[in-house]
């Protein structure tokens, strides 16, 4: 029954996607109107089904990657990378580069617009659509509106906010941006509110077993997943009580456990470490075996950097010894990500948010709040428990709050390395306080730009518009509501 539903989903998802793209392709066709649809809590989730394969098969997860990574320092474009990859790298960033495609995920948003909108309506029709169920998909959908938006807002800045589904054609209006701070404040609501909708559990785990759960808990929103995401909306806001709080609701719960070392396990199954992943299990395969894997990969493992910097090895004492999350065990020596599979088609999970990283939310918030003890302690269990090296370990003083978020920032580099989180790291990081650590991004572009461009890169990331992205030039034909970034007018 649930494949009847997917390929339902499915079969609604590629009609929203295959109509004309304007207007940040928001509209689906017209060959599936209200009144054949929205009818029956079948209907809801056949819907709801769609919206999570839009994410796997809609290249969402592509533009999570890219977006993550390739503006940051442990991943490089290969050979084969398109020019606009290469680039990226050399802060030659221009408003016709591939890389600011958005439609993928606006696309998606468009699909969590329809089933809030419509939903009401099959509820209102069908007596079976009990309210839990009606709650739990519009918590769903809110989320999942959420986490695309918090990439976009990371990525672009000032985006539009576009809350109202376009079911038809005429249904599409231009959508001027809102701010950053705009949009921040609408998916805290909206995650507040979902947090009220959503179960804990889709299927409880099995009786005694209060680690291993459902594989439906890990690839669907939970509250545990609406509350990491909450939590990271929090610490990018800089509100890091609230940050803090959120990550405590998980911890207490002891419902994730660290598995101890890393294995590929955690990647290629569900188990106690995660909260939310995008799932290929039964499903479409991985697109990052194209993107990471194979010989003809476009993006690579800076080996030189991660294996010195990240990675570093013991200069002293047990020289052999190797961190679990480093080369060999996540990576190879080639530069493929194997944390995506090794074989060909792969379906290992996408990852979202796992337990160890709920603990680095916690650890920099704590730090940030003057709790430098705590956080050093949630560094130690997770570097205890990952076979991290001496080589790795920051002697800090506990009252030197930046010194500890640096290592905070150290440690998620190793423990969520090509997940699609370091740019956003070390962006947090540099903005934070009003730009208090602008010498994060000077010494990325440092290092990553090409000799004969470095100071031009230098001196183009000093501009705070820099560190986002601009609108794509056919999206500003498409809308003349949307306004460039500046950075991309000069």
């Amino acid at each position: 029954m649930q494949k009847i539903y997917l390929i339902i989903g499915i079969v609604i998802i590629a009609a929203g996607m295959s109509s004309c793209k304007k207007w940040l392709d928001l509209q689906p066709q017209d060959g599936i109107t209200k009144a054949e649809f929205w009818k029956t809590k079948e209907d809801v989730r056949a819907a709801l089904m769609g919206i999570y394969s839009s994410l796997n098969e809609g290249g969402v997860e592509e533009r999570i990657f890219i977006w993550g990574e390739l503006r940051g320092d442990m991943v490089i474009p290969t050979s084969t990378a398109s020019d606009d990859d290469r680039f990226v790298k050399n802060m030659n960033i221009l408003s016709t580069n591939d890389i600011s495609d958005w439609s993928a995920l606006y696309g998606a948003i468009n699909n969590c617009n329809l089933l809030i909108d419509f939903a009401k309506d099959a509820r209102a029709l069908d007596p079976t659509f009990t309210e839990d169920l009606y709650n739990s998909y519009l918590g769903e959908a809110l989320t999942i509106r959420s986490l695309l938006y918090f990439y976009l807002v990371r990525t672009f800045r000032d985006i539009p906010l576009k809350l109202k589904g376009s079911y038809k054609d005429t249904d599409v209006q231009p959508t001027p941006q809102a701010t950053a701070q705009q949009v921040i404040g609408q998916l805290i609501s909206d995650l507040t509110t979902a947090q009220g909708l959503v179960p804990d559990y889709h299927e409880p785990p099995a009786q005694g077993n209060n680690v291993t759960e459902s594989p439906v808990n890990k690839g669907r929103i939970t509250k545990p997943g609406v509350t990491a995401l909450l939590a990271d909306v929090y610490l990018w806001n800089e509100e890091y009580d609230k940050a803090a709080a959120e990550a405590d609701k998980i911890l207490a719960t002891n419902r994730y456990r660290l598995q101890g070392k890393a294995t590929l396990s955690i990647f290629s199954s569900s188990t106690s470490e995660t909260i939310f992943e995008i799932s290929h299990k039964d499903s479409r395969e991985s697109p990052m075996y194209a993107l990471v894997i194979n010989s003809k990969k476009p993006f690579a493992v800076d080996n030189v950097f991660v294996n010195a910097d990240v990675f570093t090895p013991n200069l002293q004492g047990d020289l052999d010894a190797r961190d679990s999350r480093g080369e060999q065990f996540l990576f190879a020596s080639d530069g493929s990500i194997i944390k995506y599979g090794i074989e060909n088609p792969s379906y290992y999970n996408f990852q979202v948010y796992r337990i160890s990283d709920v603990m680095l939310i916690k650890a920099e918030a704590a730090a940030q709040l003057g709790r430098g003890a705590e956080a050093l302690v949630i560094l130690n269990d997770l570097r205890t428990a990952r076979g991290a090296l001496a080589a790795t370990n920051r002697e800090v003083d506990e009252a030197d709050t930046d010194d500890i978020v640096r290592f905070v920032i150290e440690e998620r580099a190793r423990e969520l390395a090509f997940e699609g989180k370091r740019w956003f790291d070390l962006l947090r990081l540099a903005k934070k306080d009003n730009y208090s650590n602008l010498d994060v991004l000077v010494d990325l572009v440092s290092r990553t730009a090409d000799v004969s461009v470095k100071q031009s890169a230098i001196n183009k990331i000093k501009d705070v518009n820099s560190h986002y992205l601009p609108v794509l030039e056919t999206e500003l034909f498409k809308d003349p509501t949307l306004k460039q970034n500046p950075f991309y007018t000069k």
